[in-house]
Order: structure tokens, then sequence, then C-alpha cells
């Protein structure tokens, strides 16, 4: 089950805890959360990627991409910030789809240290 990131204090959890990865387009900051039964996704899409309507459809169509992989295999409970580069707006939707798959797996096989 996917649900939004509210409040600083999950902000500020994944930038002191959170593990980055980076793609060529897009990134991640990930912390898992073990007593949690739900992964929280937020994405940070800046103004270096275009107008709002460009950002705003490049929102819409990762979190289509991050819903359709949670029903496909259920993401591990914790907090996902997703981040998107001015380069991603370029990338079709099967692109953004395995950029997206690649930084999943990165940040969900890789222990963190506590």
């Amino acid at each position: 089950m996917i649900q939004r990131i509210h409040g600083r204090h999950a902000f500020s959890t994944l930038s002191r805890d959170g593990r980055r990865i980076r793609r060529s387009s897009l990134w991640c900051s990930w912390c898992p959360q073990p007593s949690s039964n739900a992964t929280r996704v937020a994405y940070s899409i800046g103004r270096a990627c275009g107008p709002a309507v460009t950002r705003n459809r490049l929102r819409r169509r990762l979190r289509e991409i991050v819903r359709h992989l949670d029903q496909r295999e259920p993401l591990p409970p914790g907090l996902l910030l997703i981040g998107a580069k001015p380069t991603a707006t370029e990338l079709t939707f099967d692109q953004l789809r395995t950029e997206i798959e690649q930084l999943l797996r990165a940040a969900t096989s890789t222990p963190t240290s506590s």
C-alpha cells in the first residue's frame, strides 16, 4: 500500500537517514521503516524541469509507474522520495519505468547503516 509523505519529520528523517541513489535522469532517497505497514512516497520535481504543466505531467507518470510496480510486487515499508533532473522530461514512459525499477532495486536491496 502506497501513501503520501506528510510533515517535516518524515522529510528530515529522509535527509538524515535516507540512502540516496542516482541515475541519469532520476534520483531517490530511501529510508526503510520495518515497523510501518506501508510505503510512503513523495516526489521532488524542480522548476528546472520546465513549466508547471510539464512538471505535473512528469509527476503523474512517475506516480503511475510506482503504483503499477507496487501492484506487481509490493514495495517494502519505508519512506521514498523520488526526484527528477531536467532530462527526465525527455524520457518516454518505458524509459522512466526502467529508471524507476533500477532505482527501487538499488535502494531496497542494499542495507543501510543504522
